[in-house]
């Protein structure tokens, strides 16, 4: 979408108003107003009537909740009503969303609807009179706004009278600290990362703190964004804050037995009779089945990390624990222990928007393949790799060489050029692109198959700098040319297009001509970079640090990629690790999602094509 297009959507939806299912005619009269404004006089009103009318009718489906025996008492409706302030954390956050993150009118309400459930489930937070501790488990799709939705319900804590909120982030760094980034985005609105500012308690405003009218929405934190950032007890001695503000703090530490532990020995010294009284803590517990679970037999003592854990929550008079994840089987399977984290209290499944890109649009729900399964025309089967990468390669093994390099890598490599080349032809020229190449769990082989691509990759970039005949063929052939086993871009856009049950999936994309997209290989190629995302290649993810222009990225990795950290325009995959268990497919492939103006140029190879094949 162009910055033009994006800002006449923005203003349209402001002459709106608030409301979430609008009539066509009032579409129509803000598309009229602001074709008054001369900045907008070339825009297409088709295409803006067409985007606005996909925003307001996305929908959401009620989701499920399954509540425990013991008696609830129901406290938010009350609180909300004997409250004559606004919720400034939720007010702040939900403006944010539809305003600078384009969230649908309907999405954000069912996002407030959900988060009131959450938080009425817990308890009232300002009351010192009594002992509690609540645990549930909120369910939702691999990659599809948990995040968004538990920094909603953060919002709502702050604001309700939580005033300590520890959130367990995956078991790597760069998801901490991308998940560190998220509530420095939507709830505390300034930059942990500036440590300088942060240490001098002066702040630098991001997401939320530039929405402006909600100067008493104050949070502090005693972790940062940084790599660096995580829980330490110097950090925290030090922070330009005590442990007793009025104002909430927010932590955001990673699973990890040292930080856990360093984090339980420091809260420790707060407690007066081994507890901690002036505090009402919620827990959050983000990929909640993933290093949390007591794997451990029930005579012997509870793992290392779920039992530091249990032991943070038992210093508190007033607890909650909430865990998200998309692939909740471990958790069902936890023994009904008080002192353990079943979530004893609710279950609630979180059904993902209409837009959202499932593996049901991708691989069908047939368990044996129906031709009624309308699917994506998006996946590419994989069966040229084994020379490249054994499917039982060890550490130690040979490894191969540029010359090794299957086919379909190299595909994949000109399907994500191509890519973003045509997101550029559509306006999409500062928006952030990821492709995925995760083919084996061993780092050494990461960095070493990264050198490979980053050497196929600089050879097409040099070719297309030349407008070299050839290579451009090649990338015509990939843009229009359908062959046996594969489905070119402009016939796989056509089919979307004209498909009964895709058509109206994404508004905002079009049939191209190859002269349309040709002069976009050249800049696109420019903005690529290639990256091993793991410990000991020392790359990062700076998708942040370039969220004016945006960077385009090939991301090779394994674990550190596998789970919870999020791909940003993540559009082409490369998936060759062999697994039998659903929840690591499902997590490891990060291809589901949102692809708004994009999904007709997502690309998925994988060595094998169906789920059927793997898992029957």
């Amino acid at each position: 979408m162009s910055e033009i297009l994006a800002q006449a959507v923005d203003i349209c939806r402001k002459l709106i108003g608030e409301k979430t299912t609008p009539d066509v005619s009032e579409i129509d009269s803000a598309i009229t107003n602001i074709t008054y404004i001369p900045m907008f006089k070339d825009v297409d009103q088709s295409i803006l009537k067409d985007m606005l009318l996909s925003l307001y009718t996305t929908k959401v489906d009620t989701f499920q909740i399954l509540e425990g025996k013991e008696r609830r008492d129901p406290w938010l409706k009350a609180f909300k009503a004997a409250q004559s302030s606004k919720w400034n954390f939720w007010t702040r956050y939900s403006k944010y969303l539809a305003e600078k993150k384009s969230f649908a009118p309907s999405v954000i309400s069912h996002l407030d609807e959900l988060t009131d459930k959450v938080l009425d489930k817990l308890f009232n937070p300002q009351r010192d009179d009594i002992i509690i501790s609540k645990k549930g488990l909120v369910v939702g799709q691999v990659q599809s706004g948990k995040t968004a939705n538990y920094t909603g319900l953060v919002c709502k804590a702050a604001d309700a009278g939580f005033n300590l909120i520890i959130v367990l982030a995956g078991i790597h760094n760069n998801l901490r600290s991308q998940t560190q980034t998220r509530l420095d985005e939507g709830f505390l609105g300034f930059d942990t990362q500036n440590t300088r500012a942060f240490t001098l308690n002066q702040t630098i405003k991001m997401g939320v703190g530039r929405i402006p009218g909600f100067d008493d929405a104050i949070a502090h934190s005693y972790t940062t964004s940084l790599d660096t950032g995580d829980f330490t007890k110097r950090a925290a001695n030090t922070a330009g804050f005590n442990f007793h503000v009025p104002q909430p703090i927010v932590l955001v530490v990673k699973k990890n037995s040292s930080v856990l532990k360093n984090l339980r020995d420091w809260l420790k010294t707060h407690t007066i009779d081994g507890k901690i009284a002036n505090k009402s803590m919620l827990l959050i517990d983000d990929e909640a089945d993933n290093a949390s679970i007591n794997t451990n037999k029930a005579d012997k003592n509870p793992t290392r990390i779920n039992g530091y854990i249990r032991d943070i929550i038992s210093l508190f008079n007033r607890s909650a624990y909430v865990g998200y994840t998309a692939t909740p089987f471990a958790n069902i399977f936890i023994p009904l222990d008080d002192s353990d984290l079943f979530p004893r209290d609710f279950i609630i499944n979180l059904p993902a928007p209409d837009n959202y890109i499932g593996p049901e649009k991708v691989f069908g729900t047939s368990i044996i393949p129906d031709e009624d399964d309308e699917l994506l025309p998006i996946v590419n089967t994989v069966d040229d790799s084994d020379d490249f990468v054994p499917p039982k390669h060890r550490k130690d093994d040979d490894m191969p060489s540029i010359y090794d390099m299957p086919q379909s890598l190299k595909t994949a490599i000109k399907c994500f050029i191509m890519t973003c080349a045509i997101r550029a032809a559509r306006g999409q020229e500062k928006k952030h692109n990821s492709m995925l190449i995760h083919i084996t769990r061993f780092q050494s082989w990461q960095n070493h198959i990264k050198d490979i691509v980053e050497q196929q990759f600089r050879y097409y970039k040099s070719e297309i700098e030349a407008n070299d005949p050839a290579i451009m063929e090649e990338f015509h052939k990939i843009f229009e040319g359908d062959t046996e086993s594969y489905k070119s871009y402009w016939s796989t856009t056509k089919e979307i297009l004209d498909s009964k049950s895709f058509g109206k999936i994404d508004s905002q994309i079009r049939l191209h001509t190859w002269e349309e997209v040709k002069p976009f290989l050249y800049p696109a190629v420019q903005k690529i970079e290639v990256k091993s995302i793991n410990g000991s290649s020392g790359d990062s993810l700076t998708y942040y640090e370039n969220e004016k222009n945006g960077i385009s990225v090939i991301a090779i990795g394994g674990d550190k990629l596998s789970r919870g950290l999020t791909l940003e325009g993540l559009s082409v995959s490369y998936f060759l690790r062999a697994s039998k268990m659903y929840d690591t497919l499902m997590q490891m492939g990060r291809w589901f999602g949102y692809r708004p103006g994009y999904v007709d140029l997502c690309r998925l190879f994988r060595a094998c094509l169906k789920m059927t094949e793997i898992f029957f």
